[in-house]
């Protein structure tokens, strides 16, 4: 397989071939070349085959600085670089990595950091932070975190404009404790967070059929049956049909219930916390339509009725805002 770079050389080295074939000859309207000149060291009009190639002329940069010197380096705000078995165990899955750098060398106004999974078991990532000289650099990891009970290693770099190459500093390591909640898998992160649910375990919740039937509303895609446009909005068709998936469980759970009995329905704590997403934005939505309409007799106060006692059922705040005044 070629791959892009590989084609764009091959391209390159196709169109050369042709320039040189086609350049000999004269073009309509356009000046005869003197003799010797040449286009990418070759001879393209008449003249001694053996005229050498100019030596090409490459722009000065200047003096180059050493590059900046990583120092001070902490994991949670524990000072040093350590590896094996001492190394820091952090409880958050969320730790704070701090760089400094050498005062007495150039100041970094970007600093890279890598971190991996010394089992293997996730992929290296890179990252990116603006720095500002003199002071040190706090990086922090993903909204999503790291995984519980698995062991670390991470390292920085800092590049100034006017400084060499910058090396790496030394790999440091770290644990993050386990226990903690896993929040790599999270859909709805932020609902996920205020409802204090694990993504991954299964919450049964007991509702009213009638309070089933407003989130089975808020469950059902707009247009439902009309393709989304993925230039559009992309990924759409995935969430619409991660909600259908979510929908098509609470109805099989609940069916042959009538309105005025109480029905208990099972889902993971990330799928809880996509329904009750979708619940709150449906209950803003009649809010703020009745309040741009005074006629309209509905507002969002049965659905924010029923997003509390879902929240409650999973052992969340009574009055969730998932993302919404109220």
């Amino acid at each position: 397989m070629i791959n892009r770079r590989g084609r764009r050389f091959l391209t390159a080295g196709v169109m050369l071939a042709v320039t040189a074939a086609v350049l000999p000859g004269r073009s309509y309207g356009s000046p005869q070349p003197p003799v010797g000149h040449t286009w990418g060291c070759f001879v393209v009009a008449s003249g001694p085959a053996d005229l050498p190639c100019p030596e090409p002329i490459m722009p000065s940069r200047g003096p180059v600085s050493p590059p900046p010197r990583p120092t001070g380096l902490a994991t949670d705000g524990v000072p040093g670089c350590v590896t094996g078995p001492d190394r820091p165990v952090v409880g958050t899955t969320r730790p704070s990595l701090t760089v400094s750098f050498a005062p007495d060398g150039p100041q970094p106004t970007e600093v890279t950091v890598e971190h991996e999974s010394l089992d293997g078991s996730e992929e290296p990532y890179l990252s990116w932070t603006p720095a500002e000289p003199g002071k040190p650099v706090v990086l922090e990891a993903d909204e999503e975190g790291l995984a519980p009970g698995v062991s670390y290693r991470w390292r920085v770099k800092g590049t100034s404009a006017d400084a060499a190459e910058p090396g790496w500093s030394a790999w440091c390591e770290f644990t993050v404790v386990a226990g903690l909640l896993d929040l790599r898998e999270a859909t709805d992160l932020d609902a996920v967070r205020e409802l204090g649910v694990d993504p991954g375990r299964r919450y049964p919740v007991t509702l009213p059929v009638r309070q089933w039937r407003l989130l089975l509303d808020a469950l059902t895609p707009p247009d439902d049956g009309v393709a989304l446009d993925d230039e559009f909005d992309e990924g759409a068709d995935e969430v619409t049909e991660r909600l259908r998936g979510i929908g098509a469980a609470v109805r099989a759970q609940i069916a042959g219930r009538s309105t005025g009995q109480v029905a208990t329905v099972t889902l993971t704590g990330d799928e809880w916390a996509s329904a009750a997403m979708e619940l709150a934005m449906m209950a803003g939505v009649w809010d703020e339509t009745a309040e741009e309409d005074p006629e309209v007799d509905e507002d969002g106060a049965t659905r924010w009725e029923a997003v509390d006692r879902l929240s409650a059922a999973l052992g969340g705040p009574a009055h969730p805002r998932l993302g919404h005044d109220r």
